[in-house]
């Protein structure tokens, strides 16, 4: 299972037009998907049955006139897929080294497309050609926000589990030297979290102003006209997902700390009202969902306090409610398999009734309903059937004009599921629960669990900085930097400029000789190679990462170290299962360092730890 993960919505009802150049988002549309699962057709997948690349990070996508683009960690490349076909029009690699975060995004505007990445650079690419326009500089951490155009200008937020104080950007998109593509963007911080990060937080748009969060509840409120800061205020809030907007009553709205519902009004000015606790889901567990706001509704998905691996048959609930000037009342809540983590899709059907599209953060990672009724239950759409496909899935639905439906899930595949032609949907019953809409209870059902868990897996990786320099090539315009560990050959490490020196990372286990090959560029802006030679090599401090993967099952976690002789020490902390890391710098050089992982719950009022790996 992949941690858990999420955007904002706006609360207008717009037809998503296809034309060249206009976006298919997420969120409000007319349009008509499939209302059930025997409406539902998969017209293609990408890549094909058996080329999938499980828990390799596939993005967001991003809906462009005829195409669908991504970005794929597999294969380090920027993908153009024709969204009929699913076939590719055109791909590109990454720049060297990048790798992309598990919660990567991609944006376009100005006629590219933007990917972040886990080296805490964003790029851009020609959206025509997928050729590369610019690269920003280093922000210092990972680029794991959703990112905004606006005008011209990109906007983005820093910071991965663990990461704190980190920063939410803007750039200026425009290709200001079109003969390179390796043209250096600058990169300007406008708010700096303060004690948190902008993981998977996306800004809200409010007019010329962007109402940005981050983890610990921070909202700031952005001019985009000099991008100044307006006001920042401490809600001390906890919440992971982002925000929706009513432009009704002028207010956004997240769900935050036990699945409870606040909203606060943005002032014309961009200024924020008072903080306004509205309703709870429900009194255990959380949500990481973004809301939808709709005619004077808000839909929302989350945690109802039950783990992965409980036997449990709702662990989720979907609720909705109805907002007013002063007053929110909760309509129900109905209980669901799992919680969705995505942006919802919201559609207002024929006949005239709301119906809510979703991903749910469970196997198979598929994609379900709910028609907003008192007699409201959840359908199964459409669900991966080979089991290549089927996995975890946090990722948005897009629909296009016609209806079709376009996600990705941690298989790494991407789906398109269409409509059938009409005349040829025959009745079925639905493939998910029926359970009828109630109001909200802390009392769990224990059934039998039918999602599959897998196992808690742990690696261990020590590595060694080595600060690496050289001579200086008259002419040259770059170096490219090649290692060999013992007896192997020599392989590519990095490019960098015209610098003659560069700290890199090895394996700790292996000796390493290193050379690096100059290089200058022609008329025809081609690369031409000089003979290498041998870079001296100042090894540095030792690290020693541990990672823990498939973790479920309890309301917190704690990683303990154990340094050499030494006692167990508890070195991190932390709520979110999944993927868990931990990274000891400075370590010493001939230490053995081992690691376990505890899982802690309550039961019956005492707290009761686990070693899980």
């Amino acid at each position: 299972m992949r941690t858990m993960k999420r955007v904002a919505a706006v609360a207008l009802s717009v037809v998503v037009l296809m034309t060249s150049g206009v976006s298919a988002k997420a969120a409000v549309t007319d349009v008509q998907p499939a209302k059930s699962s025997s409406e539902a057709v998969l017209k293609w997948q990408w890549p094909e049955k058996g080329n999938g690349q499980a828990y390799q990070t596939i993005s967001d996508l991003k809906i462009v006139g005829k195409y669908v683009y991504l970005a794929n960690n597999a294969t380090k490349k920027v993908v153009k897929l024709n969204k009929d076909t699913g076939k590719v029009e055109a791909e590109h690699n990454f720049s060297d080294s990048c790798k992309l975060d598990y919660y990567a995004d991609i944006e376009y505007g100005d006629d590219k497309i933007y990917v972040g990445y886990a080296n805490n650079k964003v790029e851009a690419f020609d959206a025509d050609t997928l050729k590369p326009v610019w690269i920003s500089e280093d922000t210092g951490h990972s680029v794991t926000s959703k990112m905004t155009y606006k005008n011209k200008k990109l906007y983005f937020g820093t910071g991965s589990y663990g990461d704190t104080d980190t920063s939410y950007y803007v750039l200026d998109t425009k290709d200001e030297n079109d003969k390179s593509e390796n043209e250096t963007k600058t990169v300007k911080a406008i708010v700096k979290s303060d004690g948190g990060r902008f993981y998977w937080k996306k800004a809200t748009e409010v007019g010329k102003y962007l109402i940005v969060s981050d983890t610990v509840g921070n909202l700031t409120s952005i001019d985009t006209t000099d991008n100044s800061v307006v006001q920042t205020k401490k809600t001390e809030i906890t919440f992971s997902g982002s925000m929706a907007y009513d432009s009704t009553y002028s207010k956004i709205y997240f769900v935050g700390g036990v699945n409870k519902l606040y909203g606060i009004k943005v002032n014309e000015d961009g200024t924020f009202g008072d903080l306004e606790e509205k309703v709870q889901f429900c009194d255990t567990g959380y949500s990481s969902m973004t809301p939808i706001v709709y005619d004077g509704k808000i839909y929302v998905s989350g945690n109802n306090g039950e783990s992965f691996s409980s036997d449990a048959k709702y662990k989720g609930y979907f609720g909705v409610a109805s907002i007013g000037k002063d007053k929110t009342e909760l309509n129900y809540v109905l209980p669901i398999t799992n919680y969705a983590q995505c942006e919802p899709l919201l559609t207002k059907t024929t006949d005239g009734s709301v119906q809510v599209y979703f991903t749910m953060n469970a196997e198979p990672g598929g994609i379900y309903s709910v028609c907003d009724s008192k007699d409201a239950k959840v359908n199964s759409i459409f669900e991966p059937t080979d089991k290549n496909e089927i996995n975890y899935c946090m990722r948005n639905i897009y629909a296009d004009e016609n209806g079709t439906m376009y996600y990705s899930n941690d298989a790494g595949y991407v789906f398109a599921v269409g409509k059938k032609a009409a005349g040829t949907v025959k009745p079925t019953e639905s493939t998910a629960e029926e359970k009828p809409a109630t109001k909200p209870s802390s009392e769990a059902t224990t059934v039998v669990n039918e999602t599959k868990v897998k196992p808690v897996t742990k690696t261990v990786k020590s590595t060694r900085s080595v600060k690496l320099t050289w001579k200086k090539k008259k002419s040259a315009k770059g170096y490219v930097i090649y290692a060999k560990a013992g007896k192997g050959k020599y392989k590519k490490v990095t490019t960098v400029g015209k610098k003659t020196s560069k700290t890199i990372k090895v394996n700790k286990d292996s000796s390493y000789k290193f050379k690096v090959k100059p290089y200058k560029l022609t008329k025809k802006n081609k690369k031409k190679y000089f003979k290498a030679y041998v870079a001296k090599a100042k090894f540095g401090s030792k690290t020693v990462k541990v990672t823990f993967k498939n973790v479920t099952g309890y309301a917190s976690y704690k990683v303990q170290m154990k340094a050499g002789k030494a006692a167990y020490k508890t070195v991190k902390t932390t709520t979110k299962g999944g993927t868990i890391t931990y990274t000891k710098k400075k370590a010493k050089v001939g230490t053995t360092y081992k690691f376990r992982l505890k899982g802690i719950n309550k039961v019956n009022g005492k707290t009761v730890s686990v070693t899980i790996k």
